[in-house]
This record gives structure tokens, C-alpha cells and sequence, in this order.
């Protein structure tokens, strides 16, 4: 019984840890002004809700901007994810928000340095 209390401790840490340093790469990213612009402008598109496919599952939630011509980031309640894309159903305008992954939006980054 031990053990397994001792094993199920040290994978709960490891991963506290490893979700302790994606949200310290996230934050890091952020920080810098470049990357928070680059962001603002070409870290998202929009999608038509599609009609034929279920889409629900993949919605990590619903907004509502009121102008969809440039974002900020730091005004909105959504969250980037270092792998995978984010999608947020904007109720207001009937599409979806997709937002790249941050390790996409930094190899875009690179091919335009």
C-alpha cells in the first residue's frame, strides 16, 4: 500500500512540475513585447462554425469580441497552449476563434526573421 501511495505521489509531482514549467514558457513568452505583437496579429484565424461536423468538443469555451480587426490578448479571457490549438466559439459573430499553438506561432516567427 505504500507503494502505491509513494507512486501515485511521485507521478502527481512530476506532473505539477512539468505543468509548472509549460505555464512559466507560456508566461516567458508573453513577457517579451515582440512575441505579444506577432501574437496580437497572426497568432489566431477565424473558422465558419462548421455545419457538418461536431465541433462542441473541441471548444475550449465562448467569447465575445465586439471588433475582430485586431485583438489583444491581454484583454481577453482565452489561453494559448504550447502544442496543441485552442478554439473559442465567438457567440457574437457566429465563428470560431482558433488560436496556433505557441510552438507554431514561434517556427512562423523564425521563418520571418
Amino acid at each position: 500500500m505504500n507503494k502505491i501511495l509513494l507512486n501515485l505521489l511521485l507521478i502527481l509531482s512530476t506532473q505539477f512540475s512539468l505543468a509548472q514549467e509549460i505555464d512559466k514558457e507560456i508566461i516567458d513568452f508573453f513577457s517579451d513585447e515582440k512575441n505579444q505583437n506577432y501574437v496580437n496579429n497572426s497568432g489566431y484565424y477565424f473558422i465558419d462554425i462548421p455545419l457538418e461536423k461536431s465541433y462542441q468538443n473541441r471548444l475550449s469555451g465562448t467569447i465575445n469580441i465586439k471588433d475582430t480587426s485586431y485583438i489583444d490578448f491581454k484583454m481577453i479571457d482565452v489561453n494559448f497552449d504550447i502544442n496543441d490549438y485552442r478554439y473559442y466559439l465567438l457567440a457574437n459573430k457566429k465563428v470560431i476563434l482558433v488560436l496556433k499553438s505557441l510552438n507554431h506561432i514561434i517556427k512562423e516567427m523564425d521563418l520571418n526573421d
